[in-house]
C-alpha cells in the first residue's frame, strides 16, 4: 500500500511508469490497472502504451506490442503478456493479473462518506478483482486516504484479524515523526509545497480533510470525539477587547535526558461570561527557552496563574526558575499540575462537555495544532497541546461578577 497526498505525482510514477518498467522486465506477465472511473484507468493505459511504444523505451527494453491489440483500455505484448484498464466496479473478463494495481478507488469526500459506495468497492475487490490474481501475484493499492473504512482500512483491519500481510508505505505531507530522510515537522516535497503553502492548504480545507488527505490519518467522523460542530471562533482582537482573567498551562516533555520534544502551551482568556477563549500551540525548546517564555508570556498577558506538570516542574525547572526569579526580581505564580490521578485520555475527555455546551472559543489562526490533535484523539501520534488544554481544568477559575448591593432589611420611617 502506498499512501501519498494529492498532487504529488504518485499516479505518474506508480500507474504509468511502473507498469511500463515491469512489462519491460517481464513482457510475458499481465497487469490490471483500476481507478475510480474507467475513463481515468484507460487514460493510464493510454499513457503507458505510448511509453512502451516510445523510441526511448525501446532503446532500453525488448518488449514490443502486438500490432492487432493496442487499444488504450487493453493491449498485448508479443510475448503474450498485456495490460488491462478497468474502472472500480467494472467487469474483468478473459485476463488474469500478475500485478493488480488499484490507484485511487475513491473519487471524492462524498463517495468516501457513502457506506453504499464503500461496500460496493469492497465487494468488487473481493468478488471480481481479487479472483483474477495469478499464482504469486502482487496487489498494489495506491491512494489518498479519505476514510478509516475505505478499501485500505478494510484490508488493514483484515490483516489484524489474521488476513494477508501488507507492506505499507505512507508519506504524510508533514512528517509526524523522525523518518529516514527527514525530521518530524518537515515537508514531504518542499520545492513543490513548502511549509507556508501547506499551512495555507490546511487553513483552507480544515483539519478534518487535512488529516485524511495530506497526513494520511483519516478520522471516522461518526466516532470523532471533538466534533467540528463544537468549534466557535473569535479573533484575537475581539478577545483582547474583553475583560478577562488569563491562565497558562504547559505540557512539557522536557527531561534531563531529552530537551527537544514538543512542549504544548495553552493560553486561556476567561471572559465575564465565563467563556474560555483559547490560544494553543506547540514548540520544541530547551528548559532555558521555556523559562524565558514564561517571563515573556507573563509580561504580555498578565497571567493570573501558570500551571506546569508537577514532576517535570519539580525535578527539572523549579531550581533554575527560582534562581532566575530572584535574579530578575520578578516572581511568577506557578501551580504544579497533577497528572497521575487520572489517565491522560480521561483528563482530556473532561474537556468535551465544555465544547458540547459551546463554552469554548478558539482564537482564529492560533489553534491549528490543538485542532489537529483533537481531530485525531485518541489515536493521534501527539497530544501535547490537547493535554495542555486539559490541564486548564485544574487551575482556570471563572470570573466572579460582583452583584449590586441590595438592602433587604426594614426601613424605619
Amino acid at each position: 500500500m502506498l499512501f501519498v497526498p494529492p498532487r504529488y505525482g504518485k499516479s505518474e510514477l506508480a500507474s504509468i511508469n511502473f507498469p511500463g518498467w515491469y512489462l519491460g522486465r517481464h513482457p510475458e506477465k499481465e497487469i490490471i490497472t483500476s481507478s475510480y472511473s474507467a475513463e481515468l484507468a484507460q487514460d493510464f493505459g493510454y499513457k503507458t502504451r505510448n511509453l512502451v511504444n516510445s523510441t526511448e523505451y525501446q532503446q532500453l527494453f525488448n518488449t514490443r506490442l502486438r500490432e492487432d491489440s493496442q487499444s488504450k483500455a487493453k493491449w498485448l505484448t508479443q510475448e503474450g503478456g498485456g495490460y488491462t484498464a478497468v474502472g472500480v466496479g467494472g467487469a474483468i473478463t478473459g485476463r488474469g493479473a500478475n500485478i493488480l494495481l488499484i490507484d485511487d478507488p475513491i473519487k471524492n469526500r462524498e463517495e468516501a462518506e457513502s457506506t453504499t459506495i464503500r461496500e460496493k468497492i469492497w465487494s468488487w475487490y473481493t468478488s471480481t478483482a481479487y479472483t483474477r490474481l495469478e499464482k504469486d501475484a502482487s496487489v498494489i493499492l495506491i491512494m489518498t486516504r479519505w476514510h478509516m473504512d475505505d478499501l485500505a482500512g478494510r484490508l488493514l483491519e483484515a490483516e489484524r484479524n489474521g488476513g494477508e500481510k501488507w507492506e505499507v508505505v505512507k508519506f504524510p505531507a508533514i512528517a509526524l515523526q523522525d523518518e529516514k530522510y527527514r525530521k518530524a515537522g518537515e515537508p514531504l516535497w518542499s520545492d513543490k509545497y513548502n511549509f507556508v503553502a501547506l499551512a495555507n492548504i490546511k487553513k483552507t480545507i480544515g483539519t478534518y480533510d487535512w488529516s485524511a488527505l495530506f497526513q494520511q490519518e483519516p478520522v471516522l467522523s461518526e466516532t470523532q470525539e471533538f466534533k467540528p460542530k463544537f468549534y466557535q471562533y473569535r479573533t484575537f482582537e475581539q478577545v483582547r477587547g474583553k475583560d478577562t482573567t488569563n491562565y497558562l498551562t504547559i505540557d512539557t516533555a522536557i527531561s534531563q535526558r531529552d530537551s527537544a520534544d514538543n512542549t504544548g502551551y495553552c493560553l486561556n482568556f476567561i471572559d465575564r461570561e465565563n467563556k474560555w477563549n483559547i490560544k494553543a500551540w506547540k514548540v520544541k525548546e530547551s528548559p532555558t527557552d521555556l523559562i524565558e517564555n514564561l517571563f515573556s508570556l507573563q509580561q504580555e498577558y498578565r497571567l493570573a496563574q501558570i500551571g506546569i506538570e508537577e514532576t517535570i516542574y519539580l525535578q527539572v525547572i523549579k531550581p533554575f526558575l527560582d534562581a532566575e526569579m530572584r535574579k530578575r526580581n520578578r516572581y511568577l505564580r506557578i501551580t504544579p499540575l497533577k497528572h497521575n490521578q487520572t489517565q491522560k485520555e480521561t483528563r482530556i475527555r473532561a474537556l468535551i462537555p465544555r465544547y458540547e455546551s459551546y463554552s469554548v472559543f478558539h482564537i482564529k489562526g492560533h489553534c491549528e495544532d490543538l485542532e489537529e490533535e483533537q481531530t485525531n484523539f485518541p489515536k493521534g501520534v501527539h497530544d501535547d497541546v490537547l493535554d495542555a488544554e486539559a490541564y486548564q481544568i485544574q487551575i482556570a477559575k471563572p470570573i466572579q461578577v460582583n452583584k449590586p448591593n441590595v438592602y433587604t432589611g426594614t426601613i424605619n420611617l
